[in-house]
């Protein structure tokens, strides 16, 4: 049978193809721009009533699912690695009981021993944006590698949405037609995901980093409107041949390219390419990114992979975070006891920056949170929250008012330097912190 007759003995409608999950099963939905649209996952959760425990695995979800609402909990139960705080829909089912979070970095997000040595009887599957097959058969990822090509290795079905509307990119992204159960064709817009404006301190956290950049440095860097502002800034900052190894494509990527301040021209591992995993932008920037040879579409199990990322040199991991100690721990996803991201690559890159030659990890902290009534920056962690990165990894602390250089100091050196960027009306406070750890000694002359 040639891959067309192929396809086409595969081709069916959303209903039909929702029909091929069985009580018991564990689906799996993309990250991000990779997942379904409505069409599809709404016609899974049309199955409730025939349904009954399934499970359901997914991150950072932008659209609105039928899948989130309570009369859909008892059959569909929800996990995820990476919850997406701008989405309420996913912040109200985290908080809950009908959800689990795993805790994972993006490096092991479809290790084949993901459940390692327990007893799994589940069959698992996932349901994937592609684009149309190409003339020799192979459909295309498109702007998301991250996990998808590890669970489709482990997958008794594999559900393609066929949607000519997503980019073809290059990298890891191409899957014959052969690989997959049912196909259901339908165009639909895929979401722009625009950055918001960055504020004031956020412009100081932003000219922070760009101080600390040189030529030929190979960045990462994550999600929000720093990362955007960093853009911005280094569209006019003088550098030249920086590269790009990075989870997330940052946003204005394209201009950096454009002005010849990205060329990826100095880089040992891909030279001349920007990889990555996935991307969330406007549609500017995935026109550029649609077969566009200089970028290339990795899983994270090579993008986030730490020795590929160490081999790498001057590399420069940028993340956000929510909170510092005084010792240099960093809690990025959690607020106490609520979680709010997840892990995500962020200890990847720490940790490759470290072992890479003349890399660096610098994390982003605005000083304080709640309007100015909480410092960011504090004595001891919160109750419940999670350390996403640990103090032997903390590298470089941003915030507003200037950077923390944590690299070979003493913790009492490391709570003075955290102290001196916190907010000026908890320095105080901090120092009082600080001498109740036994970090501040008192100076005997």
């Amino acid at each position: 049978m040639g891959w067309k007759d192929y396809y086409k003995s595969r081709l069916m409608s959303a209903q039909e193809a929702a029909k091929i999950i069985q009580s018991g099963d564990r689906f799996w939905f993309p990250l991000c721009l990779g997942q379904p649209s409505m069409l599809l996952a709404d016609a899974i959760a049309d199955r409730k009533d025939e349904l009954k425990d399934v499970e359901w695995i997914s991150a950072l979800v932008l659209r609105p699912y039928k899948l989130f609402k309570p009369e859909y909990r008892d059959t569909f139960y929800y996990a995820c690695g990476f919850c997406a705080s701008f989405n309420p829909l996913v912040q109200q089912i985290c908080k809950s009981e009908w959800a689990n979070f795993i805790p994972m970095q993006s490096s092991d997000a479809s290790v084949k021993n993901f459940h390692r040595n327990r007893v799994d009887k589940r069959r698992t599957g996932i349901v994937t944006q592609v684009t149309p097959p190409d003339n020799h058969g192979y459909v295309n990822l498109g702007l998301d590698t991250f996990y998808t090509e590890g669970i489709m290795d482990q997958s008794e079905w594999v559900i393609a949405e066929v949607n000519p509307n997503m980019p073809r990119t290059y990298g890891q992204t191409n899957f014959h037609v052969s690989r997959f159960t049912a196909f259901v064709e339908n165009p639909n817009t895929i979401p722009a995901v625009p950055t918001p404006p960055a504020s004031e301190v956020e412009v100081k956290m932003a000219e922070n980093v760009v101080s600390l950049l040189k030529d030929r440095d190979c960045i990462q860097i994550g999600i929000g409107a720093v990362p955007a502002m960093i853009s911005k800034l280094l569209e006019n900052s003088g550098l030249k041949d920086l590269g790009i190894h990075t989870e997330m494509m940052p946003a204005g990527t394209h201009k950096l390219v454009e002005k010849g301040v990205v060329t990826c021209k100095y880089k040992k591992v891909n030279p001349g390419k920007i990889v990555l995993s996935f991307t969330m932008g406007d549609q500017e920037l995935y026109e550029w990114i649609g077969n566009n040879p200089m970028v290339e579409y990795r899983p994270t199990l090579y993008a986030n992979y730490i020795p590929i990322i160490a081999q790498e040199d001057n590399v420069v991991a940028v993340n956000g975070s929510a909170e510092v100690d005084l010792t240099g721990q960093i809690v990025s996803e959690s607020v106490g006891n609520v979680m709010l991201t997840g892990t995500g690559g962020q200890l990847d890159f720490a940790i490759g920056s470290f072992w890479s030659k003349g890399g660096r990890a610098i994390n982003l902290v605005p000083s304080t949170a709640r309007d100015g009534t909480v410092s960011r920056i504090v004595p001891y962690i919160s109750q419940g929250a999670r350390i996403t990165v640990p103090r032997q990894y903390a590298g470089y602390i941003v915030t507003e008012y200037g950077i923390a250089d944590l690299y070979g100091r003493s913790e009492p050196e490391r709570a003075e330097e955290l102290i001196k960027i916190a907010h000026p009306k908890f320095r105080e406070e901090l120092e009082k912190g600080a001498r109740e750890r036994g970090f501040l000694k008192k100076k005997i002359f």
